[in-house]
């Protein structure tokens, strides 16, 4: 799925606009209506503000290398945070608002969600802070969904490069996907 569109200026320039303005491009509200069970669900797997382990931080790796791309992290999605259990390089317990924290899109629905070039998009461009301080152009990720179909957070990658020789959809899309599923 490509998601390439101009956002509307309904809700002005700011992050917790920005990231409602994406949603209602794709099609979702900002909170998935099933919020509560949610994070219950995510509370049962003791998994926020763990430890970093090596199991992590080795498909943190793999993703990098499958996918091409220079970043990758593995993030679960908590009612204010987003937190990093692990990236490519080791490094967990980042901890990023999740209105300002595109990971938190990938919650809202099933499917990977892509942005080529956030260059393309005037508002993702002007708060490139979304990407949690990286320089990044290229953003893709895929929902991690539980046993019960609760969506807790999310496997992404990012890349200072717009337009990435990967190429969703197809195999691609369904690697990433079944990449997210093994969590």
């Amino acid at each position: 799925m490509k998601v390439n569109r101009f956002f509307d200026n309904r809700y002005g320039n700011c992050l917790i606009g920005l990231l409602r303005k994406t949603a209602l491009m794709i099609g979702m509200d900002m909170i998935p209506p099933n919020e509560e069970d949610r994070l219950q669900n995510l509370k049962k797997y003791k998994i926020l503000y763990t430890k970093a382990e090596p199991i992590f931080d080795q498909l943190a790796a793999i993703t990098v290398t499958m996918l091409n791309t220079p970043i990758a992290m593995i993030n679960f999605v908590d009612r204010h945070k987003v937190w990093t259990k692990a990236n490519q390089i080791g490094e967990a317990g980042l901890e990023i608002d999740r209105q300002s924290c595109l990971c938190s899109l990938t919650i809202l629905k099933e499917g990977v969600i892509v942005f080529e070039d956030v260059t393309k998009e005037p508002y993702l461009n002007a708060n490139l802070s979304l990407a949690g301080g990286f320089d990044l152009k290229f953003y893709a990720a895929a929902p991690i969904v539980t046993i019960e179909g609760f969506n807790i957070g999310s496997v992404c990658i990012m890349d200072k490069i717009a337009n990435k020789s990967v190429r969703f959809g197809g195999d691609t899309d369904l690697k990433f996907s079944k990449l997210s599923e093994k969590l």
